[in-house]
């Protein structure tokens, strides 16, 4: 793994720590448009069914086969899917819409084009007026706009300017899975190619809580609260280690997840409604039950990915305490769900970690890894202990880490993902 990581930085020219995307626009192919086989569009029929795709585009080398490509720019319109776009983070269709189920789950394409707006829906405000979701707008791997939601079904300008070339947009979700529904109904660009970005060398899951998920990670200060106003998913330790190492990635994470109990306000009180057993598995465990959809949808994992960090315990903690027979308890789940994460990602490098928040059930986790890995002959098992949060660094609502901390905590575990042999 650390060749791997190595590899991949030394391609981008990058340190440990550096800015896992340089801006630069992925490189455009000739305009060989005189030779394609294109038909022309018409306002009654969609643009996929009228557009032949670009009969070239594999042999001259194009990192993405094009879903849309054309002499001239043209008003297009598309539903995200496998041919359109890459999907970073997991999603899940229903009623003909593509929602995006966890902390910067997003859909990224490729486009040369000067405008692109997207059918979104919302139902933020079912909750609470301070839950409304949020999405962020990135060029080149920039987050170029940040847009609040509005209830129901909206159409939103995300891109409107100068002709990108052959530039990657991406629509990400900032704001976490359990507060705010965000759905993309469809993307319409005025554009001449659009294809899905291509797959990176390196992949990265992080499975975890609040702290994860970004909790308020933007507010002044821990007087505030929740608000999804102060919440940037694009600003986590998770998402800012996957640029640092240029990675696809997919964080896993609700805001009060445990492994044998969610947060609770009172010690050896179990609150176990959608633990993180319930959630692993399957696509958005969330999503499904509140609209009574049975069985819930399993996750495809694939091939699984190339790393995968565990950030869980510190809800639980607020369960066992220092009760030995519940810390025991902890264990057994913890050793249980590695088995689970082995499984699904057979070939990974898996970190077991905690600390920003405390750590006090660290050496459980420690014990666990260790067991696990002794059993199993299974060598890619590590544990690292999180910095605790400082003072210094400020604190988002309800003493969670602010963006100060989150970019050390990105630091730390990207220096220690290059480490490992």
């Amino acid at each position: 793994m650390k060749k791997k990581i190595a590899a991949v930085l030394a391609v981008l020219g990058l340190t440990a720590c550096g800015n896992g995307n340089s801006g630069e626009p992925v490189t455009s192919y000739a305009d060989t448009a005189a030779e394609t086989n294109v038909i022309s569009q018409t306002s009654e029929t969609s643009a996929a069914a009228v557009h032949d795709i670009d009969p070239e585009a594999e042999g001259r080398g194009l990192e993405g086969i094009p879903y849309f490509y054309s002499p001239r720019a043209e008003e297009v319109v598309f539903v995200p899917s496998e041919e359109t776009v890459k999907f970073n983070g997991r999603h899940i269709e229903h009623n003909d819409i593509c929602y995006l189920s966890y902390t910067c789950s997003a859909v990224r394409f490729n486009m040369t084009g000067d405008r692109v707006e997207a059918v979104l829906v919302s139902n933020g405000g079912a909750y609470s007026s301070r839950q409304q979701g949020w999405i962020g707008v990135e060029i080149n791997g920039e987050l170029t706009k940040r847009i609040r939601l509005e209830d129901g079904e909206q159409s939103y300008v995300l891109y409107e300017g100068e002709e990108l070339k052959n530039a990657e947009v991406a629509i990400v979700k900032l704001t976490e899975n359990q507060m705010t529904n965000t759905g993309i109904k469809s993307i319409t660009c005025n554009a001449s190619r659009i294809a899905p970005t291509a797959e990176k060398e390196l992949s990265i899951e992080v499975i975890g809580d609040s702290i994860t998920c970004g909790y308020s990670n933007e507010a002044e200060g821990p007087e505030y609260g929740f608000n999804c106003d102060y919440e940037n998913g694009a600003a986590t330790y998770g998402y800012l280690t996957a640029k640092n190492l240029d990675a696809d990635y997919s964080l896993v994470c609700i805001s009060g997840l445990g492994l044998i109990s969610n947060y609770t306000e009172y010690v050896g009180e179990k609150e176990d409604y959608l633990l993180l057993g319930e959630v692993y598995d399957y696509t958005d465990t969330n999503f499904e039950q509140r609209r009574g959809i049975e069985p819930l949808s399993e996750w495809d994992f694939g091939e699984g990915s190339d790393i995968v960090v565990i950030n869980i315990g510190t809800n639980d903690y607020s369960y066992t305490g220092r009760d030995e027979d519940r810390q025991y308890e902890f264990y057994e789940a913890y050793y249980a769900f590695l088995d689970d994460v082995r499984e699904h990602n057979p070939d990974a490098e898996i970190v077991c970690t905690m600390g920003i928040m405390g750590a006090e059930l660290f050496g459980q986790i420690e014990e666990a890894a260790s067991d696990f890995s002794r059993d199993n002959s299974d060598e890619h098992i590590h544990t690292m202990k999180f910095d605790y949060q400082s003072e210094e660094d400020g604190y988002g609502g309800d003493y969670h880490p602010s963006v100060a901390t989150h970019k050390k905590a990105a630091e730390q575990l990207t220096a220690f993902l290059e480490s490992l042999e």
